[in-house]
Formats: structure tokens, sequence, C-alpha cells
């Protein structure tokens, strides 16, 4: 599968999952890098111990970033757009698991 133009200059998914080599890696890609969900889910498979740390990482951010002002809040989504969406299919992802147990 392709990517999106990104400045990592990666083309493909398989490029994607070759550069990744470290937790370091697999945080720039998701924040430089919009992946779709039919994207990111293969993606993530691929790194399931980094994928389960990410969310560890994004539920305490949120929860520090629930105090903030809204207008921070909105400040700091617009600075990484990427994570936003990365966000929501995490989110999406742990809902469907549940839901299958």
């Amino acid at each position: 599968m392709n990517l999106p133009d990104n400045e990592l200059g990666l083309n493909t998914l398989d490029d994607l999952i070759h550069w990744t080599n470290t937790y370091f890696h697999f945080k720039q890609a998701l924040e430089v890098v919009g992946l779709a969900p039919e994207l990111a889910d293969p993606y993530f498979s691929a790194f399931e111990p980094f994928v389960q740390r990410l969310t560890q990482e994004l539920a305490k951010q949120e929860r520090l970033e629930a105090r903030l002002p809204k207008e921070m809040r909105e400040s700091i989504a617009a600075e990484k757009p990427h994570l936003t969406v990365i966000r929501e299919i995490l989110q999406s992802r742990f809902y469907d698991s549940d839901r299958l147990e």
C-alpha cells in the first residue's frame, strides 16, 4: 500500500515497517505520516508492543490535557493532527476488541 506524501520520504507501508526500528521511530512515523485506518491497522499489527505503549502514553496525555483550557487543547491538537487521527483509530480498535470479548 502506498503512503501519503511525508517528510520521511517513505512510499509504501513495507518501507515504513522496515524503517521502524524503535519506539521513537514508531511514534515519529505516526506524527508525520497521515495513516488512514486501512494503513494503520497493518502497521499496528507489526508493532503490537509499541501500540500498547503508545496507547498508555496517549491516555496519560489525554488526562493531562483535559485539565487545560479548550483553546490550549485545540492548539495542541493542531500541532499534531495525525496523532489526533491515530488516537481515534486506537480508541476504535480498543472498543472493537472489547466488543469481541
